[in-house]
């Protein structure tokens, strides 16, 4: 059976084999020992995003040598060996193909393709967040405006620690509050799929509790997803930079807490549909989630920045 395979009922591996692409992801790298990620997109005729994605989904099965060519686990072997012998309980549980709105997010929306080489490794993702950071970190204190959530504020007398301040608070709560829906959703499917016995409920809390900590593991990548994913809400502080040079006044307006403007709101709507597209694609790939689930959890984000803008407002607006 091929609950056998793994000593936990955490490491079941139905829930992740149930979909048509990671086996024959499976069979592939089993069929030619070690294979690149190129010859292996090419031989199963898959795009680049999709198979990063389900790779990712396999890594209890999957690995790597220095030559980045993947190769199967002792995991891997064992369920490679069930599936070319017909596995029954993994072969009942084949899903339909991927509707085309799911084949349309993962080739085209989705940017996986752009994502998966940065936040693969550590070092590069550490190295593009702390990129990523800095500019946006540039632009918001020559724009002299906060971000907050994903919504930018000006203050009547700008000050550089709060805004400095305010950038950091919201990647360490964009980082906890993508971790721990996505930790939620991890568990409430991990239980579905394979019960939780009584004796399990200790360690399974522990376990709760430091993969939202940790980002499934992946901290410094979950932090660098964050700064790559927040990127795009430069382009506000930059339109502004513009605005003053060229002496547009008509675009901002000094005296407001928020965007006012129809023009600076179209460039907000822009920069928050942006990094919605990179939160979500990274949610999706490093959490192996679908990307229905981070398209959702993302969203909640950006309408519970809509509501603490609501909430500021109410505190600082009647001062303005």
């Amino acid at each position: 059976m091929v609950a056998s395979v793994h000593d936990t009922p955490d490491e079941n591996p139905v829930w992740l084999l149930n979909h048509r692409t990671r086996r024959r992801i499976l069979l592939a790298i089993g069929d030619a020992g070690r294979v690149s990620a190129s010859v292996l997109r090419a031989s199963l005729g898959i795009s680049t995003g999709s198979l990063y994605y389900n790779l990712k989904q396999l890594e209890p099965f999957v690995a790597q040598d220095n030559r980045r060519n993947y190769y199967l686990t002792e995991k891997g072997l064992e369920v490679y060996k069930m599936l070319k012998a017909g596995d029954a309980l993994i072969l009942d549980n084949v899903k339909k193909p991927p509707s085309l709105l799911d084949r349309l997010f993962t080739t085209v929306i989705q940017p996986v393709w752009i994502l998966a080489p940065a936040l693969d490794r550590t070092i590069i993702a550490m190295i593009m967040g702390s990129l990523s950071a800095l500019l946006n970190a540039a632009l918001y204190l020559n724009g002299k405006v906060s971000l907050i959530g994903l919504h930018v504020y000006h203050w009547r007398n700008f000050d550089l620690g709060i805004t400095i301040l305010a950038m950091l608070g919201t990647i360490a709560f964009i980082y906890i509050y993508l971790s721990a829906l996505s930790g939620i959703y991890d568990e409430v499917r991990k239980r579905s799929v394979i019960g939780v016995k009584p004796d399990d409920t200790f360690r399974r809390v522990k376990g709760f509790i430091v993969n939202i900590l940790t980002f499934n593991g992946s901290t410094l990548k979950g932090m660098a997803a964050v700064c790559i994913g927040i990127l795009p809400m430069a382009l506000y502080p930059f339109l502004l930079f513009i605005a003053r040079v060229k002496g547009w006044t008509w675009i901002y307006a000094p005296v407001s807490i928020v965007p006012t403007s129809l023009a600076a709101n179209i460039v907000l709507v822009v920069a928050q549909f942006a990094s919605f597209l990179l939160l979500t694609s990274s949610l999706s790939y490093l959490r192996s989630i679908r990307w229905h689930i981070a398209a959702l959890i993302c969203l909640s984000l950006i309408y519970l920045s809509i509501i603490l803008q609501y909430v500021i407002l109410g505190i600082f607006a009647p001062q303005g």
